[in-house]
C-alpha cells in the first residue's frame, strides 16, 4: 500500500459522516504477532490495554483492520508466554537473559 493511499484512507474525508464524528482509522495498527488480537487504544485510557480479534474490531470501528497497515507487538497473555519460554531457555542454558 503506498503512503499517499494509505494516507487518504486515514483522512477523515474517507470516512463516512457518522465514522467521522466517532472514529478515526490510525496510521498503524498495533497486532499481536502470535495470537492477532488488535489493540483498541481509541476506547480506553493508555494504562487499559483492550485487545479485539478482527471481527470485534470491524464491528465496533466499521473499519476493516485488513485494510490498515499493521505494527506488530505482542498481547498481555502471549509476551508472558514468551518471556516464560525465554526465562527458560536460559535457566537450561545456565546463563541469565
Amino acid at each position: 500500500m503506498s503512503l499517499q493511499k494509505l494516507f487518504i484512507q486515514n483522512t477523515p474525508e474517507a470516512l463516512s459522516a457518522p465514522m467521522r464524528e466517532t472514529f478515526i482509522a490510525p496510521t498503524l495498527l498495533p497486532v499481536c504477532c502470535l495470537c492477532g488480537l488488535i489493540r483498541d487504544d481509541t476506547r480506553f485510557p493508555p494504562a487499559l490495554d483492550c485487545w479485539l480479534t478482527q471481527r470485534t474490531y470491524l464491528e465496533t470501528h466499521g473499519v476493516n483492520p485488513t485494510e490498515i497497515a499493521h505494527t506488530h507487538t505482542y498481547c498481555p497473555e502471549c509476551f508472558r508466554k514468551v518471556r516464560e519460554t525465554v526465562q527458560q531457555y536460559f535457566r537450561e542454558i545456565g546463563t541469565s537473559p
